[in-house]
């Protein structure tokens, strides 16, 4: 169990048709006002405005840096400074949960990360714009492009297009990086652009001393809750070898072949409605959210592959949680009732916009892969569910992710479905 620290509280405080010139007039206008209404706010505009001026890249990295940090200044409360005795404390729960973890899935590891890196909100920042840089640079150049043939196409000027453009992506990205870091509180970091580096284990500190605070949790137990949950995404990582080979390879894949010309279609917002209406949780997350709209047949393939692998990541980790929590944490299950409840009564706004960069499929991925898991242990015991972490083809279709009883039936047969593509050079016993 991690030590009580001394002091009181252990250690923490407590839009229709229309023709391409119309339609991307409009784009312009709507783009216009909001980076009017942004450079209210000086920080965050003075690195849009730099960011346009940059040269450096189709995405100013240094610029998204400073966009995101601005919006750090929007918080209402300043963080209070990490002490020695958290980063402690974050250890000694770092070695317990490992061994927790060990002893409950049974699951043959070696290369976990030995410490938690305790960060601040910045902290996380630095940490993740390598990542960033690896996933958009590929798409940016493709992004230009498709602006500068748009304007020709609408008979707009094509100078400064990618002026614009690179203004437009890095005030995204930076807003994206500084509302992830204003939330995110642990994250197992697999290191992918840099692998030499080895994964790592955060936790932003700041963010679970404020949820700890707004539902008023046991502070060592929530974070005891955190770290279990990552270190759990850690011995999946660790107990095969072709697990991060196979994701970079399906990321790469779909990001080399996206097509964002597909965002300008005039009737995107006809789609975007129809797609809202109706779709059960499952529908949704198979048909791969909003972002289906834009892709292609191949692409969804490789969408609802990814989608497949992070359900069983999620599900997995959450059912570890549950198991081993129970008898580790006391207060595990108000824990969990409060914390599910925050998640449900997020504002209209926040929904919207976790729904847009991703976030919202993740929870819809934890629900799902969770219910899988559950049902193949109710069924088959934890050991057969380890067999997922074997090979590649043994990970689940989004179609089986939905009916556990044919993965089973699949895994027992010794088949494997042809749409996965096992990784060159990945480690398949």
């Amino acid at each position: 169990m991690a030590q009580q620290l001394p002091g009181g509280r252990p250690g923490f405080s407590s839009p229709g048709q229309a023709d391409p010139k119309s339609f991307l007039e409009a784009i312009f206008n709507a783009i216009d006002k909001v980076a009017r209404r942004i450079a209210e706010f000086a920080p965050l505009g003075r690195g849009v405005r730099d960011a346009m001026r940059s040269d450096n890249g189709l995405i100013s990295w240094e610029n998204v840096r400073d966009i995101a940090a601005a919006t750090l200044e929007l918080q209402r409360n300043q963080p209070e400074a990490i002490t020695p005795a958290i980063v402690e404390a974050y250890q000694h729960m770092l070695d317990d949960a490992k061994g927790q973890v060990a002893g409950y899935t049974k699951l043959k590891v070696s290369g976990l990360p030995e410490k938690v890196d305790v960060f601040d909100q910045m902290d996380w920042i630095d940490a993740n714009i390598v990542s960033f840089r690896f996933l958009f640079n590929p798409i940016s150049a493709k992004y230009v492009s498709m602006l500068q043939e748009m304007q020709g196409e609408a008979g707009l000027p094509g100078k400064g297009a990618q002026k614009f453009a690179r203004g437009i992506l890095s005030l995204q990205v930076g807003v994206i990086m500084g509302y992830l870091s204003r939330n995110v509180l642990g994250q197992f970091d697999l290191s992918l652009p840099e692998p030499e580096k080895g994964s790592k284990l955060y936790v932003v500190e700041p963010n679970v001393r404020r949820v700890d605070d707004e539902l008023g949790l046991d502070p060592i137990e929530f974070r005891q809750w955190i770290t279990l949950h990552e270190v759990t995404h850690s011995f999946e990582f660790h107990s095969n070898g072709w697990l991060k080979d196979f994701l970079t390879y399906q990321m790469q894949q779909y990001l080399d072949s996206i097509d964002w010309r597909g965002m300008a279609r005039p009737d995107i917002f006809r789609r975007m409605r129809e797609q809202g209406r109706g779709a059960d949780e499952g529908d949704a997350l198979k048909a791969g959210g909003l972002i289906s709209l834009v892709s292609s047949p191949e692409q969804r393939a490789i969408l609802a592959r990814l989608q497949g692998v992070m359900s069983v990541l999620e599900g997995y980790s959450n059912h570890v949680m549950d198991a081993v929590g129970k008898e580790l944490l006391g207060s595990y299950e108000e824990m969990k009732e409060r914390f599910d409840r925050r998640r449900e009564n997020k504002s209209a706004a926040e929904r919207l916009f976790q729904r847009l960069i991703g976030i919202d499929l993740k929870m819809q991925q934890y629900k799902l892969g969770e219910k899988f898991v559950n049902a193949v242990v109710d069924t088959e015991g934890l050991e057969f569910m380890n067999r997922v972490w074997e090979r590649s083809d043994r990970m689940p279709t989004m179609e089986e992710i939905n009916n556990p009883t044919a993965w089973v039936a699949r895994i027992k047969s010794g088949r494997g479905p042809a749409r996965f593509t096992i990784v060159p050079g990945s480690i398949e016993e």
